[in-house]
């Protein structure tokens, strides 16, 4: 697959070139906003383009379910360099309906670890609903997110943090927690 990527970009890059959309972008949000989302596929380039935003705009982070774990503070500390070095003010946290992090089975988790050569005993060590970050549902999801960012001790208070739900195939929005 690596060589298709490369041979696809080349003609990308060339194209790009040819239409003159190689100039140089701000690596800042523009809009100062961050969109914390699922990596789920049927999101890749939805969630911005529903909300409205363009390349260049705002930062978007993703993992699978959009979830804080609590052993886990990546998220917080994302979100919060962005907020204090990139100047984000407002903060989306997007999660989606028909997530499959709703739907997994731990135990169908470990037994597809352990076929991958993940060993039992290091799989034993962790609490596997907390590492994987499976959720029950992706509203309460959402709003649990929204709450673990608004009492983080690493996150300014004038940040605005949003939830919302996402259709993956309409693209639809559900405001699920307005912060004003």
């Amino acid at each position: 697959m690596l060589n298709e990527i490369i041979k696809w970009n080349k003609e990308f890059v060339k194209k790009r070139k040819e239409k003159e959309l190689d100039r140089p972008t701000n690596s800042h949000a523009s809009k100062e906003a961050l969109i914390f989302t699922c990596m789920d596929t049927r999101l890749i380039g939805l969630v911005e383009e529903a909300m409205g935003f363009k390349r260049g705009e705002v930062k978007v982070l993703k993992n699978a379910g959009n979830s804080i774990r609590n052993n886990c503070d990546d998220v917080i500390r994302s979100v919060s360099l962005g907020t204090i070095m990139m100047g984000i003010k407002e903060v989306f946290i997007v999660g989606h309906k028909d997530c499959g992090m709703a739907k997994q089975d731990l135990d169908d988790i470990k037994n597809k670890m352990i076929e991958r050569g993940i060993p039992e005993e290091e799989i034993n060590k962790i609490d596997l609903k907390e590492w994987t970050g499976i959720i029950d549902n992706e509203s309460e999801n959402v709003k649990e997110v929204v709450n673990k960012l608004k009492n983080s001790p690493y996150i300014p208070k004038d940040v605005k943090i949003h939830g919302l739900v996402i259709d993956p195939n309409s693209g639809e929005l559900e405001v699920i927690v307005e912060d004003e």
